[in-house]
């Protein structure tokens, strides 16, 4: 229970940081459009930018913890096809994001495999 737990985190603190990155970085802009330097200082002063780094970093330190008490073969699939899947589904509610039939075909495959996965044997 423990374990589900902590694998529940990692990947809430993996997708908060994925969406916090995208965040900051739409406000920053595109690379390019200013020189090199400037584009770098603007996203690591912003906020979002910087709460998506702290959310992912933190995720990778608790991945690390799931790994000390399961397999890899359980843990990498179930965190990262779940964290994919939410993702998706986070960019499409928070930041308007296109979600097509595919992506929602893709999400149900997604989340039948994590089942199949999950279970031991």
């Amino acid at each position: 229970m423990q374990l589900m737990i902590l694998m529940t985190v990692v990947v809430a603190l993996n997708v908060c940081g994925h969406v916090f990155l995208k965040v900051g970085m739409n406000q920053v802009g595109e690379m390019g459009m200013r020189p090199l330097y400037e584009f770098g200082l603007a996203s690591i002063s912003n906020v979002f930018v910087l709460m998506g780094l702290t959310g992912y970093v933190t995720s990778v330190a608790g991945y690390i913890v799931v790994l000390s008490k399961t397999d890899l073969s359980v843990a990498y699939p179930i965190l990262m096809s779940t964290g994919y899947a939410l993702v998706v589904l986070v960019s499409f509610i928070f930041l308007k994001e296109p979600f097509g039939t595919l992506k929602w075909l893709g999400i149900v495959m997604i989340i039948a495999g994590v089942m199949l996965v999950s279970f031991r044997g």
